[in-house]
């Protein structure tokens, strides 16, 4: 059976509901802006609204190594802005989510951007990449399960 191949739009909202749904079983208040809303997917706050957060969602119908992340990525910064990083895996038929600060997003992205242009190839959108390291894939997947839950 062929693969059936979905909408980016679609792909996007799908992983932006995803986050949703999972932050909203461990208790937060978790509510995705309206559709083209300049940087923030998700706001997430405890009950208490002692705590929030900022989240950006990147998704890939495939289990991808990068995800493009745009132009605008450094002006994205702030102590409580994040990137969740979501691929889904057919074969599994499931996500798998990833999680990093904006400001690391921005740092990788920025060294990664410097490298390419070093080497002299053509300039692409800027893209952040997963880590070849399989401790700190680890590490990012961890970040995103332990996410919001000190904070409730």
């Amino acid at each position: 059976m062929a693969e059936t191949r979905v909408a980016n739009t679609l792909v996007g909202i799908a992983g932006v509901h995803f986050v949703v749904s999972e932050l909203s079983l461990r208790g937060l208040i978790a509510l995705p802006t309206i559709r083209n809303t300049a940087g923030v997917d998700i706001l997430v706050s405890n009950l208490e609204g002692s705590w929030h957060s900022n989240l950006q969602v990147k998704t890939s119908q495939r289990r991808v190594t990068f995800w493009p992340i745009g132009h605008k990525y450094e002006g994205w910064l702030g102590k409580n802005n994040y990137y969740v990083f979501v691929r889904y895996l057919p074969k599994e038929a499931k996500f798998e989510v990833f999680l990093e600060s904006a400001s690391r997003v921005v740092r990788e992205t920025r060294k990664y951007m410097a490298e390419c242009r070093d080497r002299g190839l053509k300039e692409w959108s800027p893209s952040w990449n997963l880590p070849k390291d399989k401790v700190e894939c680890e590490r990012l997947q961890r970040q995103w399960y332990e996410f919001g839950r000190s904070n409730m």
